[in-house]
């Protein structure tokens, strides 16, 4: 993503109104309502699959984004103490690297970052809704709706650039109450035949001492291409 301290007043406009319009605040809608009329967990899990991957989609603009959020921003002021507060909280109880959740929103765990012991799927009843409740009620949906309010008043690029602050720090917390959590869609479906051959011959090839690539080593082959 570009530097957003390099974006023109019409540049950051149009990428604020993407991140608003983003697909993650239909689906948690729907999800919100679905855990308000105590649906099914047949129905909750098939809209959390839709929610989960959008909230994916939505990591993907800010994987270039490493800026301090706070930096330059007016210590003195209540809203900057609130973010300074969050983003305390983030730091001090995350786990992972950036590269590490990158590789996570690509179904991928380096070998840095264990898989979570907790699976979302697996989940008892009553877990997986308190997780579903805590994650609809993220302070995600509310900054959502701070920044769409900023831009529908034609609010000044610096309150924007605000605004983009507190939603960005607000993601950050979406992503630590999925942290440690697991989440395959695909786990448990049946695999076809041929792929279960390739595995086999895969499994065959190591136990004879064939030579062995790190996701690193691949990624960063393809990265050079």
């Amino acid at each position: 993503m570009k530097n957003i301290t390099e974006m023109t007043p019409a540049e950051l406009r149009e990428f604020l109104k993407t991140l608003v319009n983003e697909e993650i605040f239909k689906s948690r809608e729907r999800l919100a309502t679905l855990l308000g009329k105590n649906g099914s967990r047949e129905a909750l899990e098939a809209e959390f699959l839709e929610f989960h991957g959008d909230y994916e989609n939505l990591g993907f603009w800010f994987e270039t984004y490493t800026q301090d959020p706070l930096n330059e921003l007016d210590p003195s002021n209540p809203l900057t103490k609130k973010l300074k507060r969050q983003r305390d909280y983030i730091l001090a109880n995350r786990k992972t690297t950036l590269e590490q959740r990158i590789y996570r929103r690509m179904g991928i765990y380096l070998e840095s970052d264990p898989k979570p012991p907790k699976k979302i799927i697996a989940l008892p009843p009553d877990e997986y809704r308190n997780l579903l409740r805590t994650l609809v009620t993220q302070e995600l949906f509310v900054a959502r709706e701070q920044l769409a309010a900023l831009l529908a008043a034609g609010a000044s690029f610096e309150e924007l650039d605000v605004g983009f602050r507190a939603f960005f720090i607000a993601y950050e917390l979406l992503e630590l109450a999925l942290e440690d959590y697991h989440y395959d869609p695909d786990e448990g479906l049946e695999i076809n035949s041929e792929f279960a051959e390739e595995l086999e011959r895969v499994d065959a090839s190591l136990k004879a001492g064939d030579r062995t690539y790190s996701l690193e080593e691949v990624f960063k082959e393809f990265e050079g291409k």
